[in-house]
C-alpha cells in the first residue's frame, strides 16, 4: 500500500461499527481528507490520543478518490491543544473554527494556507489573551483564501472608483459583496457604514500574517463593522447551520454585535 504522510489537524470524526472510526482532517498538502481508522476505538498503540477534534498531527494515509474514504494507518502527534478542554469560550471558539473550515472547504480544494491559518487560529486559542477582534479575523481571512474576500476596489452600483475623500461616507453591501458610494448606498439592501479603521483592515488582509490580523485589539465599532460584514459574506456562502455557532450564542459566548447591531443605513 502507497502510505502518504503530511501535517493534518483533525476537524472531527464518529464511530463506525463496533471499532473503527471515521475521521475528517484538514491537511497541509491534500486539502480536506476523510478517511476510516480500522480498530481506533481499540487501539492502544496507533490512535491513542490523536484522533480529538482540534489535535495537530502526523498523518499516515493512504489516498484514493477524493470522494472515498481514505485508510488510515496511524497518526503521530505534534501538538495537543489543551486550552479548549480547560475554558469553555475557547472550547466554542475552537469549535466554531474547525466546523467553518469544514463547511467552507470541499474536498481537496483547500491549500496550505488555510491550513496555515487554522493552525495559528488555534495556537492563538492555546496561548494567548483573547483580543477582540479574533472571530471576525480568522474568518474574514477565510473568505479570502476561499475566494470570497470583500470587494473594495469601487463601488458595486456604479462601479466608480472610491476616492479617499470618499471614505467616510463609504458602505458595504454584504449583498452585492462590496462597497458603495455614498451616490448607490440606498440600492443596496442593508448596509453597514465603514469607518477608516475598519477599510484599513479589508485592504489587503492576505499581506498581513495571519498571527498579527488574529491578535489585533480593534474598537468596538470597528468589531461590530467587521463582524456585521463577515457575518453577511458568510451568510451567502453556508449551505446549513452551524451547530458551534448557535453554541456561542446561546451561552452568549460570542461578545461582539452581530449584524442587527451594526451602524446600518
Amino acid at each position: 500500500m502507497v502510505e502518504e504522510r503530511t501535517p493534518a489537524i483533525v476537524l472531527r470524526g464518529r464511530a463506525h461499527g463496533e471499532s473503527d472510526k471515521i475521521v475528517t482532517f484538514l491537511t497541509r498538502d491534500w486539502g480536506k481528507v476523510t478517511g476510516i481508522a480500522k480498530g481506533a476505538k481499540r487501539s492502544q498503540r496507533r490512535f491513542v490520543n490523536v484522533l480529538e477534534p482540534f489535535t495537530y498531527v502526523q498523518l499516515r494515509f493512504r489516498p484514493i478518490r477524493a470522494d472515498e474514504l481514505a485508510f488510515i494507518f496511524g497518526c503521530d502527534l505534534l501538538r495537543s491543544f489543551r486550552a479548549p478542554s480547560r475554558d469553555l469560550q475557547r472550547y466554542g471558539f475552537a469549535s466554531y473554527l474547525t466546523e467553518l473550515i469544514d463547511v467552507m472547504v470541499a474536498g481537496r480544494e483547500a491549500g496550505p494556507e488555510l491550513f496555515e491559518l487554522l493552525l495559528q487560529g488555534l495556537t492563538v486559542l492555546e496561548e494567548a489573551e483573547l483580543p477582540s477582534l479574533f472571530l471576525s479575523a480568522f474568518e474574514l481571512l477565510l473568505l479570502v483564501h476561499t475566494g470570497y474576500a470583500p470587494n473594495i476596489e469601487g463601488c458595486q452600483r456604479c462601479g466608480l472608483p472610491l476616492t479617499e475623500s470618499d471614505n467616510s461616507l463609504v458602505s458595504f453591501s454584504p449583498s452585492l459583496g462590496g462597497l458603495l458610494c455614498v451616490r448607490c448606498r440606498d440600492t443596496g439592501g442593508a448596509t453597514v457604514r465603514l469607518s477608516h479603521d475598519t477599510l484599513q483592515i479589508l485592504e489587503n488582509p492576505q499581506s498581513t500574517q495571519p498571527t498579527t490580523l488574529l491578535l489585533t485589539q480593534a474598537s468596538p465599532q470597528t468589531c461590530r463593522e467587521l463582524r456585521a460584514i463577515v457575518t453577511g459574506l458568510l451568510t451567502r456562502h453556508i449551505t446549513r447551520p452551524l451547530k458551534s455557532r448557535a453554541f456561542l450564542e446561546q451561552t452568549g459566548l460570542l461578545t461582539d454585535s452581530l449584524v442587527d447591531d451594526a451602524r446600518g443605513e
